[in-house]
């Protein structure tokens, strides 16, 4: 295969989801002027757009319609690819799974269905989605990947949608379980029973053999194409997509498009850095704020520069999104903006394909643990319509805590379990994961006992604590307003931010542990007076409201204070604990105080990471670095080099210049020279103590510095 990827960062996308029923769309489609905007850009990878989520087709297929606005003018498509090519570019060709218009109306049966037999237009959606296990549908996707191969020429291709939009109940997928399963689709959400989380299971194979299927079509036809299937889902969606590493393993490489603001950028990109089969990774973006529904609106030059330079600063591919207008003309003024900020990025590229990303700590992502275990007894039409659920939101806020607090880290995954090895990763972070296998749990136990250090947090492996720290997982409390008070040997770890009398809270059901752990106790668990709304106790459990409404009657007005849950009930449960676990530490929080976006559970939770980092020489550290600032280090021993990235990450249109700050990487010896990048101009430092100490008088944006030894 080529790899053409490997060089190629600057990308661009413009979509062309446009509908037909007015003869005015895209009857000012250029190709010349759609190719002088790119160069303007400095684009040397475009993705163009050979069909999109209307289903209709941009050149003369006989398996789908083609667009009436190209009409007479077929290889309207194709001219701009051969000009793309003329002009020394690489071209991706974008085409929609799942999400199609014409194929659902023209082929019902191919529709995707809810519980109630609707399909995804039944109540005034834009979006027609097919069943990827209907068998007639696979065939026009096969048939519809062997007519774009074989009429235009590209070097990758780009599969959209590749997820489960809905939980679908059509007959093909009823057919499907009934023959590798049997008996009733599950249609309760219910994470404790056995029959549903098995359908979720077959829901993430019949997707990722979909997947594979699609792949292997456009490999049989173009065997020297990249393939990439769509990948946002991985980062902030739940169970419903049904996406795990299924994706990964049939892309060449890993990406997709995200609109959730620089900070979970940063994440992503880590994300994405250790889940890619190969490098570059390709973050996706739009150049509308905040996502392509503005369609004129667009972020400010501070924004895409940061968005486009913090991918580089990961070492990864950077696509910027646009839209074609209906009547398909562009806006060149977007494209002179592009064209500035990856003038500037490509002085840099020369430098991103040298070592590797190194970190102190390890952020485990379950990859299958994309659930709320506590939200059980849900009909599957009654589900909620947020995306992220909380042990997303743990390992994305666990992320920005340890950003924010300057700790080295990168995001591992339970597909790459090799990562998790002693030489790398100092500290692994076990943030609110359910749902860890045996392998999973085998593994991290090998790593503790070998001399590695954990924090680990919440709903994650009850059986795990009970191993490690000798207690018995008893239940969750009722009370879904929680507290942690410090005992008298804990009170450094909270910082002297809570005492007893006034703990930390969080708005959560906590798990009760019974018996003494062996080790240290620094929390014990403390709840309200009372069960706060303990009607929402009962909700979706109707059946048992009748035994409970005496109950019910008497507690659901007794509160303390009318405003909130103030701390009254004091137990001698253990909520935080440390102790040994073979050669390696491990402390246990009982809530995960990373997830709350509160200043003072942020400090002690990066505080309790310093302490388990204690007897290591961290990657690069920095005691007076602004919260904004993040650091990214590369290191190649071969080539004697290290790569530090800094960048500003605020998420203001105007990013606020800082400075007067030092940053000290890590060395057993002192550098050559440093150097920035890309000018090489000298850098002053200091070297002492195994450490190269950097100052940085003024930061904009960011820097990427060059440690040669």
């Amino acid at each position: 295969m080529k790899e053409w990827y490997k060089n190629r960062f600057r990308r661009n996308l413009i979509d062309m989801h446009i509908e037909e029923w007015d003869k005015e769309f895209l009857s000012k489609f250029d190709p010349k002027n759609y190719l002088d905007n790119l160069i303007e850009a400095n684009i040397n990878a475009p993705m163009i757009y050979l069909q999109s989520h209307v289903g209709l087709c941009y050149w003369p297929t006989k398996s789908g319609k083609m667009h009436e606005g190209i009409k007479s003018k077929e290889d309207i498509i194709r001219q701009l690819v051969d000009k793309c090519h003329g002009a020394g570019m690489d071209v991706i060709a974008y085409y929609s799974l799942i999400y199609n218009n014409w194929a659902y109306k023209q082929h019902p049966d191919w529709q995707m269905k809810n519980i109630h037999d609707h399909g995804s237009r039944f109540d005034g959606s834009r979006y027609g989605l097919c069943c990827p296990n209907n068998i007639d549908y696979r065939n026009f996707v096969a048939e519809q990947i062997k007519e774009l191969s074989d009429y235009f020429q590209f070097e990758g291709i780009f599969l959209d949608m590749t997820f489960w939009p809905m939980v679908c109940y059509c007959d093909s997928c009823k057919e499907r379980w009934e023959k590798e399963i049997g008996g009733h689709m599950p249609d309760v959400v219910d994470w404790n029973d056995h029959a549903w989380v098995k359908f979720q299971r077959k829901r993430i194979d019949w997707l990722g053999e979909f997947a594979q299927f699609a792949t292997a079509e456009v490999k049989k036809h173009k065997p020297d194409c990249s393939v990439e299937h769509q990948y946002s889902t991985v980062v902030n969606h739940n169970w419903r997509f049904g996406v795990n590493e299924n994706i990964t393993l049939a892309s060449d490489y890993a990406g997709g498009d995200l609109y959730g603001g620089i900070a979970e950028q940063s994440f992503a990109c880590k994300v994405y850095y250790n889940l890619t089969r190969n490098q570059p990774f390709e973050y996706m973006t739009s150049r509308c704020y905040t996502s392509l529904a503005e369609h004129t609106t667009n972020k400010s030059m501070d924004l895409l520069k940061l968005s486009v330079m913090l991918t580089y600063l990961h070492h990864g591919a950077c696509l910027l999104i646009d839209a074609i207008d209906p009547i398909g003309t562009i806006d060149n003024r977007v494209y002179k903006k592009f064209g500035e900020i990856f003038c500037e990025a490509e002085k840099v590229e020369p430098y991103m394909s040298i070592g590797e990303h190194v970190y102190d700590v390890g952020l485990y992502f379950n990859l299958f643990a994309k659930m709320d275990t506590l939200a059980n007894g849900i009909p599957v039409d009654q589900i909620a319509a947020e995306n992220t659920t909380p042990p997303e939101l743990s390992a994305l806020e666990a992320g920005n805590c340890l950003r924010a607090h300057h700790i080295a880290y990168s995001v591992l995954n339970s597909w790459k379990l090799e990562l998790l090895n002693n030489n790398t990763v100092k500290v692994l972070v076990l943030s609110d994961i359910p749902f860890l296998s045996d392998k999973e749990l085998s593994v991290i136990k090998k790593y503790i006992s070998n001399g590695g250090s954990a924090y680990i947090s919440g709903r994650t492996s009850p059986s795990l604590i009970e191993e490690i720290f000798k207690i018995k997982f008893e239940n969750f409390t009722d009370e879904k307003v929680t507290y942690i008070s410090p005992t008298e040997e804990g009170a450094f770890v909270f910082r002297n931010e809570y005492t007893k009398q006034y703990p930390l809270a969080m708005f959560e059901p906590q798990p009760i542990y019974s018996g003494k752990p062996i080790g240290k106790i620094y929390g014990t668990t403390t709840l309200p007076y009372t069960i706060p709304n303990p009607r929402s106790n009962f909700l979706n459990v109707t059946p048992k409201l009748d035994e409970i409404q005496k109950k019910l009657d008497d507690e659901i007005h007794k509160f303390a204070s009318i405003h909130s849950n103030p701390p009254g009930k004091f137990t001698n449960k253990p909520a935080m604990m440390l102790t040994e676990y073979g050669k390696g530490k491990v402390f246990y929080s009982t809530l995960p105080i990373e997830r709350a976006k509160r200043e003072q559970h942020s400090d002690i939770f990066s505080g309790i990471i310093k302490i388990l980092l204690k007897d290591n020489i961290p990657v690069f550290s920095s005691d007076n670095a602004p919260e904004p600032i993040e650091f990214i280090l590369f290191s190649d021993p071969n080539k004697k080099v290290k790569i530090l990235g800094i960048i500003n990450i605020q998420e203001g249109f105007h990013t606020i210049p800082v400075g007067n700050f030092t940053v000290s990487v890590y060395s057993e010896i002192a550098p050559k020279e440093v150097l920035k990048l890309p000018e090489k101009s000298p850098v002053k430092y200091i070297y002492g103590n195994q450490q190269v100490q950097i100052p940085i008088d003024n930061l904009h944006l960011y820097s990427m510095l060059l440690l040669q030894f």
